[in-house]
């Protein structure tokens, strides 16, 4: 498989990389396509049952890049999809309501997460319509998806570089065992080496797919400026219309303070457990301020400059542009 190579020590940053975001759970990375993707060591293992995943018509999948408002996004679409069934939206967390395609093979799940992760075998099992979860590249989907053969609705969300870095720092603290300092995870961010990077490498592998019909992007900026907005926008892709009421409930089931109260989508029983075990490098929460542009009190001019440089390289004759 010379598509995938595994991650060793030979440059600085690779160094730094293996330094910093090893733990027993993880013990290692490899990087994938000509992309380079980055993923955990367990991937080569599970790529031909990713590629061979049966898809359904009727499956609607929740994709992009960690911290860019997929959980958010995913409630939403869960709750449309279920006929806004509020109920069973509080009783089960939301990682076994939309499980996350790839989550088998992000750690050594017989050790962590035994009892949380559901496996590719149960995702295939799941009663219809599914909600799936993915932050894998576009190329890396299962091979239906990406040949056309079946045409699931898919929900892309984006968001600036620059907060997801910031997020992404404070998640891998409480998910990944994270040991560095905050300067070098951007460094990381920025040279790809971090869980699903290249960023603008997996963003752009969907937006590059955007004449499909089956896709719709939307941002976490809008969600947080214009929540409404986008509950009609993904309701619409969906088929599905909502009385005022309705509406209403909605949006207020899936406002920033909602959610972050939530137990069924704060994660807080995993990062508790994280805190309890050690994995945990920090004592954040899943959820922080959600705040856009806060990135400009947590980096350094130089780094915002680094960044803003990094974007108009990334995105040059796209078309896309993110606040």
């Amino acid at each position: 498989m010379d598509h995938i190579r595994k991650i060793g020590n030979d440059n600085e940053i690779d160094k730094l990389l293996n330094r910093v975001f090893t733990f027993s759970e993880r013990i290692g990375y490899v990087e994938v396509g000509k992309d380079n993707f980055c993923l955990p060591v367990y991937y080569e293992q599970n790529e031909e049952v990713v590629n061979n995943f049966e898809i359904y018509d009727d499956d609607v999948f929740v994709c992009g890049h960690p911290k860019t408002g997929t959980t958010w996004c995913g409630e939403m679409v869960w709750l449309m999809v279920n006929n806004l069934n509020y109920e069973e939206a509080y009783k089960q967390p939301i990682y076994k309501r939309i499980p996350q395609l790839e989550l088998a093979f992000l750690f050594n799940t017989e050790v962590y997460l035994k009892d949380l992760h559901t496996s590719l075998k149960d995702i295939g099992k799941a009663k219809q319509p599914r909600c799936i979860k993915t932050h894998l590249h576009w190329s890396l989907l299962p091979k239906q998806i990406q040949n056309g053969t079946k045409k699931p609705k898919m929900i892309i969300t984006l968001r600036n570089s620059q907060d997801s870095c910031v997020s992404l720092y404070h998640h891998s603290q409480m998910i990944d065992h994270y040991l560095g300092t905050f300067e070098e995870f951007c460094t990381l961010f920025l040279a790809g080496r971090v869980c699903f990077g290249p960023f603008w490498k997996q963003v752009l592998s969907y937006w590059e797919q955007k004449e499909r019909e089956n896709l719709l992007f939307i941002t976490f900026e809008e969600m947080r400026n214009d929540l409404p907005a986008v509950i009609r926008k993904v309701s619409t892709f969906l088929g599905k219309t909502y009385t005022e009421e309705e509406m209403k409930k909605l949006t207020e089931h899936l406002s920033f303070q909602s959610m972050k109260k939530n137990p069924a989508t704060n994660h807080e029983e995993i990062f508790e457990e994280n805190r309890r075990t050690g994995i945990a490098t920090s004592n954040n929460p899943f959820i922080r301020s959600g705040q856009v542009g806060a990135y400009k009190s947590r980096m350094s001019p130089d780094m915002v400059k680094q960044f803003e440089e990094w974007n108009r390289e990334n995105l040059v004759e796209t078309g896309l542009i993110l606040e």
